[in-house]
Order: C-alpha cells, then sequence, then structure tokens
C-alpha cells in the first residue's frame, strides 16, 4: 500500500498545532518550504520546512527534521516585521499554486516557495512566492488565485525574507 505525501498545509498544520501547543496565541506569519541541497524541482516536492509565528513578546519558528516532522520550537525577543498575519488556514495547497504557475506560463524549476502576505502596496493576500532557477520570484495569490512577477520593491522585499529564512538558527 502506497502513501500519499504530506502536502505543504498538512506539513504547515503540524507546526501550527505543536507551536499553539506552547504559544495558545501564536499567528502564522510565513511558511518556507526549500528542496534538499538548494536543488531545483518541476513538482513541489519539498524536504525542509521552516515556519515563522508572531508570539507575545516576540518571534517563534520551527524546522522540519524531515517533512512533516518537527525539531524544538526557538524564541526570539522581537518581532517579525514586514508581514501581515495569514489567517490559518488557507484555502490553496502548493499543488494548485503549481498548476497556476504553469499554466501562467512559468514552467522553469524552482528551488523554495514561501508562503506569506507582505506589507507592501497592492499586496493584499497571502502568496505562494515561487522561487525559479531564472531568478525569477512569482507570486500566486492563495484566495484570488493571479500570477504576477515580482516587482523591484517587491523582489527586494522577498529577497531580504527568504535570506533571512534561511540564515535563522545558523
Amino acid at each position: 500500500m502506497s502513501s500519499i505525501p504530506l502536502s505543504f498545509v498538512g506539513a504547515v498544520n503540524i507546526a501550527v498545532r505543536l507551536v499553539t501547543e506552547k504559544y495558545p496565541d501564536a499567528q502564522l506569519l510565513e511558511a518556507l518550504a526549500t528542496t534538499s541541497n538548494n536543488s531545483y524541482v518541476r513538482s513541489p516536492v519539498f524536504s525542509h520546512l521552516r515556519v515563522i509565528f508572531h508570539v507575545e513578546g516576540g518571534t517563534a519558528f520551527i524546522d522540519s527534521t524531515v517533512w512533516g516532522e518537527f525539531g524544538p520550537i526557538s524564541y526570539v525577543p522581537e518581532p517579525w516585521v514586514g508581514d501581515f498575519v495569514i489567517p490559518w488556514p488557507v484555502h490553496m495547497d502548493t499543488r494548485e499554486a503549481d498548476d497556476l504557475l504553469k499554466k501562467a506560463g512559468y514552467t522553469a524549476p524552482y528551488d523554495s516557495t514561501l508562503l506569506r502576505h507582505p506589507v507592501y502596496p497592492g499586496l493584499e493576500e497571502p502568496y505562494y512566492i515561487f522561487r525559479l532557477q531564472t531568478e525569477e520570484f512569482i507570486f500566486v495569490g492563495t484566495n484570488s488565485k493571479k500570477v504576477f512577477p515580482a516587482d523591484q520593491g517587491t523582489l527586494e522585499v522577498v529577497e531580504r525574507s527568504i535570506s533571512t529564512l534561511r540564515s535563522l538558527g545558523e
């Protein structure tokens, strides 16, 4: 009997449950899914997940040890800035976002997707943000299902966020 791999939303659900057990008022801010060794894929098959939460007095983050299993929760006594809270659950998973991405003509492989709702003019919902091998960041709206590339200002915000997320805990 084969098993169905745990979806992105399913994995984030586990992280949300674990963090809210310790911090009941935790609010989801970002979730970054990456591939092993930063390799590029053509479908949303990720091996690592880092999830960021606003908690009273600071920020909590949790990393997967393997897909769907998580290590200890880390806490920093500083706020995570630049994001609106993401109401959980979102009503789209990475598979649907990947389908919309490809239907819009973005067929290059990618090495990560970031679920976030940046505080930035014109960005009015949470987005899956795919980092393509072509060095583009493509947004897929979780509510509107709109697909579009990052403009220069948004690009800088997303690059800074991904860089910070990848360096947490190092």
